[in-house]
């Protein structure tokens, strides 16, 4: 590990006040909902909140690594102090937030500025987001179905778990792009569009949450998941 992540991963202390974490980081407040711990923690440390609301310090800490710093992974010894059944609790609480916050909040923008286009750009735009709509609410669907339940059994079922999750891991970033490039690069404008750009700014956030959120799977998750095969 470099220097540099050595002296960035310092701000990630038990002992610093959980309000401090969040205004230094703001994506926090995302893992916080995720991680189901409520705000007006007032003046307590992250190892008070989290002990407060019945999370796992190591556990919390780890994910929000993971978030905040792309390319840092976690070690050996650090995935075995997870709390399996708080990871999953995050990335469940992550899938209800794409599917019930994420995708209504970018269809209802997306409806919005479809308004007084043509019929073939509305067609276009429209099916695109609806294909992206289903892959991912599939992807989630397999997740949900047959990764979640060996994650939280962790028991021998687990075998065989990393082919099927890489197997049935579409690539959700991709798609994501490929639908801004439509707005960005062939949709056209008469004139500046705040609409369009605000919904930009929507799909670019959201592609940064979900590689995210496929760092946590790719760091924590099939770790685990082959720990607890090779065990």
């Amino acid at each position: 590990m470099s220097e540099y992540e050595s002296r960035r991963e310092l701000i990630l202390s038990p002992k610093m006040k959980m309000a401090d974490l969040v205004n230094s980081r703001p994506y926090i407040l995302n893992v916080l909902d995720r991680s189901g711990i409520r705000l007006g923690f007032g003046e307590d440390t992250v190892e008070e909140c989290c002990s407060r609301q019945g999370k796992d310090t190591s556990t919390f800490l780890s994910i929000c690594k993971i978030c905040l710093f792309e390319g840092v992974v976690p070690g050996i010894s650090e995935l075995k102090s997870v709390r399996v059944d708080d990871v999953t609790s995050f990335l469940r609480n992550s899938h209800y937030s794409y599917k019930n916050v994420w995708l209504p909040l970018i269809e209802e923008r997306i409806s919005q500025v479809l308004e007084g286009r043509t019929e073939s750009q509305r067609k276009v735009i429209s099916e695109f987001f609806g294909k992206f709509k289903d892959e991912l609410r599939l992807h989630f669907d397999i997740e949900e179905k047959k990764i979640f339940p060996l994650l939280e059994a962790m028991g021998k079922k687990g075998r065989g778990t990393k082919k099927v999750f890489h197997e049935e891991h579409t690539n959700i970033s991709e798609k994501i792009q490929d639908l801004a490039n439509l707005l960005l690069k062939y949709l056209p404008y008469e004139d500046s569009d705040p609409e369009v750009t605000g919904l930009l700014f929507c799909l670019y956030q959201l592609k940064a949450d979900i590689s995210i959120h496929s760092r946590i799977e790719d760091y924590m998750i099939l770790p685990l998941l082959k720990g607890e095969n090779d065990g």
